[in-house]
C-alpha cells in the first residue's frame, strides 16, 4: 500500500513538462511499434487494388489526363473501384511512388484465379513496392493513435485513460493488421479520430455555453476527409453528429444555444460533403457544386451573429456571391447534385450483392441473418482474433505460413488471446458502469459513439468482413480506458482508507 501511495504522490507532484515527456515517449514507442511490423503482415489481395488505383495520381499529375479519372455515367475499367473506395490512400501511394522514383510494375490481383495462378502471373507486388505502400497507411495509422490519445485525454482529462485506451487500440490485433496493410484503414482511422477529437472540443464549448463557429467548420473539414478516406466510417460520423445535437438539449441550455448548435452542425455537414467532392478526383466534375456548398455553409455560419457583427454580414455576402457565381457558371449543378452519392450507393450495393451471392453459392456462410450478423458483430467487439482474409482462395499453405510467422513475432499485438480479451472485456464493463454511474455529457458522448455505431453497423453492413467493423474498437477501447482509471481510483481510495489504520 505504501508503494501505491508513493506512486500516486510522485505522479501528482511531477512537473507538467515531465508528464508531457512521458506522453511523448509513450506515443513514440507506439509509433515505432506500429511501423516496425508492417513488413511481416500477411498479404491481402486488395493491397494490389490500391496500388493499381494509385496510378490515378500518375494520370493526373504526370500525364495531365484527368478525363479518364472523372466520373463517367457509362463507367470505365477503374470507375467501380473509385466509386466504392476512398481516394486518400491511393493518392498518398502515388505521391510516395513519385518522390521515391519507384517504378516497380503494378499488377492487379485476380480474385477469380487461385493463389498459385496469381503468383505465376506475377500479380504479387514487389516487396519494395508493397512496403512503400504499406508505409503510407501505417504512418497515418500511427498518427491516428496519437490523435486517439489526445482525444481521450481531452474528453476525460485523465492521462491514465488516454494511455490505457491508446495502448489497447494500438495493440488490438485486427486494427494493427489493417492499418499496416496498404489498404484504407490507416487514413480512415486518422481522419475519423481527428473528427472525434474536434468534436470533443465542441462538447466542452457546449458544456460552458460557448458558441463559436470555427470548431464546427473544422469538424466539417475533418468529416469530409474521413469520407474521402473510406465511406464505411458513416456510422460513427452519424453518432458524433447526433451526440453533439442532443448534448445542449440534455444539458438544458438556452433555446438560442440549441438552435445555433443545430445550424452549425448542419453547416458542418454541408462543408463535409464539399470537402468530400474536392478530395475525390472522380467527382471533380462537381467542382462548382463543392464551392457553392462552401458558400452556402459560410452564409449559415453567419446567421446567429449577423445582426450585430459587421464582419459576419460581409462574410455572408461573400458566401452569397460564391453561391450565385457558381450557379451562373453551371446552372445544371443543382439537378445533378445527388449523383455522386447515388452512384456510390449503387456501386457499393452492386459489389456487396455480388459478394453475398458468391459466398451463398459456395455455402461458405450465411451472413445476412439476424443471428449470424449479431454474433459476428459481438465477436468483433470483444475478441481480437484476426480475419486475415475473406476469400477462400487464400486458404493455402504459403498464406498460412505468413500468418504463423506474423503471429509468432513480437509485433502482432493482441491476436485472439482469451486471457487478454477477457481482461479487456472486464475493463470495458467496469468503464461502462463508471460512465453510467456518473452519467454526464462526456458519458453521453462516449455511449453515443458506442451504441449508435453498433446499431448502424448491424443494420447497414451485411457482410461478415472484419474490416467493416473495426471502427467499433475506438469507443470500445475508450470505455475500457475509463475502466482502468476506475480501478486505479478504487485502489487509491482503498489505500487511503486503510493506511491510517496500518500506521
Amino acid at each position: 500500500m505504501l508503494i501505491i501511495q508513493e506512486i500516486s504522490r510522485k505522479i501528482h507532484a511531477m512537473p507538467i513538462n515531465k508528464l508531457i515527456w512521458l506522453d511523448f515517449t509513450f506515443l513514440l514507442l507506439l509509433f515505432i511499434y506500429i511501423l516496425s511490423g508492417l513488413h511481416l503482415v500477411p498479404f491481402h489481395g486488395d493491397e494490389s487494388a490500391y496500388l493499381w488505383l494509385s496510378e490515378d495520381y500518375d494520370r493526373i499529375v504526370e500525364k495531365r489526363d484527368l478525363e479518364n479519372v472523372l466520373f463517367n455515367p457509362d463507367g470505365n475499367a477503374k470507375q467501380y473501384l473509385r466509386l466504392s473506395t476512398g481516394s486518400i490512400l491511393a493518392f498518398s501511394i502515388g505521391f510516395t511512388r513519385d518522390i521515391t522514383n519507384n517504378e516497380d510494375p503494378i499488377e492487379k490481383w485476380l480474385w477469380g484465379s487461385s493463389w498459385d495462378e496469381n503468383i505465376a502471373q506475377g500479380n504479387m507486388p514487389n516487396p519494395r513496392l508493397l512496403n512503400l505502400a504499406r508505409t503510407c497507411s501505417a504512418w497515418m495509422g500511427a498518427l491516428s493513435m496519437v490523435l486517439f490519445f489526445l482525444f481521450a485525454f481531452n474528453l476525460f482529462s485523465s492521462r491514465l485513460v488516454a494511455w490505457s485506451a491508446a495502448l489497447m487500440l494500438a495493440t488490438q490485433g485486427s486494427v494493427l493488421v489493417s492499418i499496416r496493410r496498404a489498404m484504407q484503414e490507416g487514413p480512415k482511422f486518422l481522419f475519423l479520430i481527428l473528427t472525434a477529437y474536434i468534436a470533443s472540443f465542441i462538447l466542452k464549448n457546449l458544456q460552458s455555453a460557448k458558441m463559436t463557429k470555427y470548431p464546427y467548420a473544422i469538424l466539417g473539414i475533418a468529416s469530409g476527409l474521413t469520407l474521402a478516406s473510406k465511406q464505411d466510417t458513416v456510422p460513427m460520423l452519424v453518432s458524433i453528429y447526433l451526440a453533439l445535437t442532443v448534448v445542449p438539449i440534455l444539458g438544458k441550455k438556452s433555446v438560442q444555444t440549441i438552435l445555433a448548435n443545430i445550424l452549425y452542425l448542419g453547416s458542418a455537414t454541408i462543408i463535409a460533403y464539399a470537402i468530400f467532392l474536392i478530395f475525390m478526383p472522380v467527382f471533380w466534375g462537381w467542382w462548382e457544386t463543392a464551392f457553392a456548398l462552401i458558400g452556402l455553409a459560410v452564409i449559415l455560419f453567419q446567421l446567429p451573429v449577423m445582426k450585430d457583427d459587421q464582419i459576419a454580414k460581409l462574410a455572408a455576402l461573400a458566401g452569397l456571391f460564391l453561391v450565385i457565381g457558381m450557379t451562373i457558371i453551371s446552372p445544371a449543378q443543382w439537378s445533378k447534385f445527388p449523383t455522386p452519392i447515388v452512384s456510390m450507393i449503387e456501386t457499393r450495393e452492386s459489389v456487396v450483392g455480388g459478394q453475398l451471392t458468391y459466398f451463398a453459392e459456395q455455402n461458405l456462410f450465411t451472413p445476412n441473418t439476424t443471428t449470424n450478423r449479431m454474433t459476428f458483430l459481438l465477436e468483433n467487439i470483444f475478441i481480437s482474433k484476426v480475419m486475415y482474409m475473406e476469400a477462400p482462395s487464400f486458404n493455402v499453405p504459403p498464406f498460412q505460413e505468413m500468418i504463423k510467422t506474423y503471429e509468432n513475432s513480437f509485433f502482432s499485438g493482441r491476436t485472439g488471446s482469451p486471457l487478454m480479451d477477457g481482461f479487456v472485456v472486464i475493463l470495458f464493463a467496469i468503464g461502462g458502469w463508471a460512465l453510467l454511474r456518473k452519467f454526464d455529457l462526456k458519458s453521453l458522448f462516449a455511449y453515443s459513439l458506442l451504441v449508435i455505431t453498433i446499431v448502424l453497423l448491424f443494420f447497414i453492413i451485411p457482410l461478415s468482413w472484419q474490416r467493416y467493423f473495426l471502427i467499433i474498437q475506438i469507443p470500445y477501447s475508450l470505455v475500457a480506458g475509463v475502466g482502468v482509471y476506475q480501478i486505479w481510483l478504487w485502489i487509491r481510495n482503498w489505500v487511503d482508507r486503510w493506511s491510517p489504520e496500518m500506521a
